[in-house]
């Protein structure tokens, strides 16, 4: 294990640098806080004293005219009036943080540095100092707003009628197996609930499927990857002796190959909203977020018990880990609760934690337990019987943790952008990344560095004396930006190393670094506007007695146990609906993160619980109920239409006949390549975000490494001036890690583009051949293989993606360049593996549909080809080796809806 002692994660290393004010710039630190303060603490009768003798007649005297309730317009947001609303600050950050003069806004302000408080003049010397001795102690302050009072509307006994009543929260019971009138149809369990149901409403099943949709469906589910034409064969041969046997057999390999994870790992990260950048205004990558999408993969191919990797997820900081290795991955689990959208803009850094904790909350209650606690944030739940302390009873176990997502950490902050306000750094893990390719210094260059610190933080020094001389002020400002982006970018690169020069391995996630305490709820949610502390604890409509909270812990870990807990019911039904809803089409319950009032009621309430239960029992296996289902008869049944079954049941709720499906955009992607025969099944490394590190999302790019970046630059401002052109000022920067005010003039933008692009990571990829789960999922920038076709939107949690058809998918399949390689690279394998016309053609369907054509299809496809030759474009080819005809003919079959569909 590496020691990492050398290099503790303190608050100083994720604090923001910069801030721009109109008529100047703000220099100031800020480190994250807790977003509603405690309430008065025991000070001491002496600090009581000074406070009231000392401070309260300043503030008084010199402040509450213009930062006061009775000021009316209040300056810049802040208000010193309160302790509360001293220590929240305004549009800039604090004004007091308790022991700490460097963050303290009001100390600067006092001795006229970057702010001039009061404006015209500079307090006494003894007054200042009285103020400093003040913050150093604490900064005692009785001072407390009156806490208003609120009368919930949802009540005791609209609990106790949810507790008792409402179906999501009642225990599970082990239902009565059915007894069907057709003993021969069912062959499961899954079966008799179905088909009980159906005879009810004289509803017959469909027939099976044809056994070459069967395996195509099973492998689509299961693997994301169509069969092939040999795979088929065998399945049909082992189906007409048996088609149960045919089917399990299959099953059981498919779970076993590690695609199986690849697939019903990416369902996962469409709930927990999986993304590679914050999103919002200021849109930054995550580089690290890939390690957490590797997890999830692992998890699902090892057979993770599922209430592992949920208590993992929420508490994986807490858990006592066996080895490094362990360790780390549940360090890494707990990037669920930092993957998040997040507005890194915000300049109010307890309203960006509320905010950041709001986020964790709803992702945590809506992807485990199918219910809106967020909702209860600023009053009590419209619908369901959540009330507004609920919400900050589970607000005091998130509150008291750091989230880490930026960059390493710099004391000069991850790569600064003036207009990020808010920046994180990330955690160390124990044990070292094999594939980490990222350089190693030797000691001549790491002292080299430092070297160049030392000189650019004097420089820096000397800027700001300029700046404060008020003497061309534009110029010190890009002095001023150039020296602090270098320093920052050198404070990273000492920060992702060890003493030896050798990369750390970093991830992101969440931290406990602050000791536990209840909150007050937000009256409204507004954070200045505080009501009575809640203890902290479970929803009251949750609440048990076994649940219980050591008065030092948080209570996260106490709560992320009970949610993998057996006696928790909404658990193990919320993901037995998810895994139900993956293999049918449609879940039991077809709102899947919502099982409240306003949800949709299981249609099948006894088998929600039959399969509840059964998943608890296989020590909450998601491959044992995966098989189950798959082996069910329901699973195999046809999608063929009924006019009669249709007039009963429009909506094929009971499930008389199989929902048909298209394929997702991964799935579509991956089949392309696979029929193709360039399908690349190994799993990369990382991937491009991580390759392009902490840097600004601009127009489907993220910005090269800074040395790139200035060598380009360098280069184009060079064949700019020997053109006798110039360069003008333009502060949108260069794509985020490198921010200069130069940019060239209209007149040159050619050369200038093209070294832009050749240092610049491209997000569509259409090049990759690998599976689509590693293309980089940046927020706002998807790539376009995956946006046209109804991909999950990562800026929130989607049980269930739209499914869509559209023009622009259409245009897609005609004209995208991936797709136009797929074609030619299937046509290439169908004409280097048969030489007649006729194998060929048979060949290409059963590649692409799984099956082989009629006599009419084979004719027509048979005269397309002829036809296409007879004619002088039939002499070009799209690339060598490729006839146009027959791919043609093969970008046809792709487009076509049969391919997009499952059944």
């Amino acid at each position: 294990m590496r020691r990492l002692d050398h290099m503790p994660l303190t608050h100083e290393h994720s604090r923001s640098l910069f801030s721009l004010l109109s008529g100047g710039l703000l220099l100031f630190l800020i480190a994250p806080v807790a977003f509603a303060e405690d309430a008065a603490s025991e000070y001491s009768a002496e600090q009581l004293t000074f406070f009231e003798a000392k401070i309260r007649p300043v503030l008084v005297k010199e402040c509450y005219c213009c930062h006061s309730e009775k000021a009316g317009n209040i300056r810049g947001g802040l208000r010193l009036d309160t302790r509360e609303l001293t220590h929240i600050g305004g549009d800039n950050g604090p004004a007091v943080v308790p022991g700490d003069l460097e963050q303290s806004l009001l100390y600067n302000a006092v001795n006229h540095e970057d702010f001039r408080m009061p404006p015209n003049r500079k307090l006494a010397p003894e007054v200042i100092a009285d103020i400093r001795a003040w913050i150093e102690m604490g900064a005692p302050d009785p001072r407390e707003r009156q806490v208003e009072q609120i009368q919930p509307s949802v009540t005791a006994e609209d609990i106790a009628q949810a507790r008792e009543q409402f179906w999501a929260y009642q225990p599970l019971r082990q239902p009565e197996v059915p007894q069907t009138q057709d003993s021969n149809w069912a062959i499961t369990d899954i079966d008799r609930f179905i088909l009980a149901q159906l005879e009810g409403n004289e509803l017959p099943p469909a027939a099976d499927a044809e056994p070459q949709k069967v395996l195509r469906r099973l492998y689509f589910d299961l693997i994301g990857i169509p069969p092939t034409p040999e795979e088929i064969q065998d399945f049909e041969n082992v189906w007409k002796k048996n088609p149960s046997d045919a089917v399990e057999q299959v099953v059981d390999r498919l779970l076993e190959m590690p695609q199986f994870g690849e697939r019903w790992g990416r369902h996962w990260l469409d709930v927990v909203r999986y993304a590679e950048s914050t999103g919002r205004e200021v849109n930054m990558t995550y580089p690290h977020a890939w390690r957490y999408r590797d997890y999830v993969i692992d998890a699902f191919n090892s057979d993770k018990p599922f209430n592992e990797f949920a208590v993992e997820q929420l508490a994986g900081d807490l858990l006592p880990a066996k080895s490094d290795e362990e360790s780390a991955e549940n360090i890494v689990a707990t990037t669920f609760l930092a993957i998040g959208p997040k507005n890194v803009n915000e300049r109010n850094r307890i309203q960006f934690q509320a905010d950041l904790v709001d986020e964790q909350i709803d992702a945590t209650t809506r992807v485990f337990l199918g219910s809106s606690v967020s909702c209860a944030r600023c009053h009590d739940h419209k619908f369901d019987a959540f009330r507004q302390a609920d919400y900050y009873a589970l607000a005091g176990m998130f509150n008291n943790l750091t989230t880490f997502f930026g960059a390493p950490p710099s004391d000069y902050g991850p790569y600064r952008q003036v207009q990020v306000q808010r920046t994180s750094s990330l955690i160390p893990l124990p044990v070292d990344d094999p594939n980490d390719a990222k350089p190693k210094y030797t000691s001549v260059q790491m002292e080299k560095m430092k070297d160049e610190m030392k000189e650019l933080r004097e420089e820096a020094a000397e800027v700001r004396r300029d700046m404060r001389s008020g003497d061309n002020q534009a110029n010190v400002l890009m002095r001023l930006i150039r020296t602090s982006n270098r320093l920052a970018e050198l404070s990273a690169k000492l920060g992702s190393v060890d003493e030896n020069g050798i990369p750390i391995s970093f991830c992101m996630g969440v931290k406990e670094e602050r000791r536990a305490r209840d909150l007050p709820v937000l009256i409204r949610g507004e954070i200045d506007q505080r009501g009575a502390v809640v203890p902290r604890g479970l929803p009251q409509v949750f609440a048990t007695e076994s649940f219980a909270i050591p008065s030092e812990s948080s209570g996260r870990r106490e709560f992320a146990e009970w949610v993998g807990s057996a006696d928790n019911p909404l658990t193990s039904r919320v993901m037995v609906n998810r895994i139900w809803q993956n293999l049918l089409g449609y879940g039991i319950v077809r709102s899947p993160e919502n099982f409240g009032v306003t949800g949709e009621s299981p249609t099948h309430p006894e088998l929600l619980d039959h399969l509840a239960l059964e998943f608890v029992k296989s020590n909450w296996s998601v491959k044992t109920l995966v098989k189950e289902i798959a082996t069910s008869r329901v699973y195999r049944i046809s999608s063929a239409f009924s006019p009669s079954a249709h007039e009963i049941d429009p909506s094929n709720r009971l499930l008389w006949r199989a929902n048909p499906r298209r394929l997702d955009a991964e799935s579509l992607r991956d089949a392309m390549l696979a029929i193709s025969g360039s399908l690349d099944e190994e799993r990369p490394h990382a991937g491009p975000v991580y390759d392009a590190g902490y840097t600004r999302v601009r127009g489907g790019t993220l910005g090269g490494s800074p040395e790139d970046i200035r060598a380009m630059f360098q280069s184009a401002m060079n064949a700019q001036r020997g053109q006798g052109g110039g360069f003008g000022m333009n502060q949108g920067g260069f794509g985020g890690r490198f921010r200069t005010p130069f940019m060239p003039r209209p007149n040159q933008p050619n050369a200038f583009a093209n070294a832009m692009r050749s240092v610049t990571h491209q997000l569509d990829m259409e090049d990759a051949k690998f599976r689509s789960v590693y293309l980089p999922i940046v927020r706002d920038e998807l790539p376009r293989s995956l946006e046209a076709f109804d991909f999950a939107d990562p800026n929130s949690i989607t049980g269930v993606r739209e499914s869509s058809n559209t023009p622009n998918q259409a245009l897609y399949m005609m004209n995208n360049p991936f797709v136009l390689k797929q074609a030619d690279a299937l046509a290439g394998r169908v004409t280097k593996e048969h030489n007649s016309l006729g194998d060929q053609i048979d060949l290409a369907f059963q590649l692409c549909y799984g099956r082989s054509p009629t006599v009419d299809e084979r004719t027509a496809s048979s005269n397309f080809l002829r036809q296409f030759n007879e004619t002088s474009a039939s002499q070009r080819s799209r690339t060598p080796g490729s006839p146009l005809a027959m791919a043609a003919f093969c970008q046809a079959l792709l487009a076509s809806a049969e391919f997009r569909l499952i059944d």
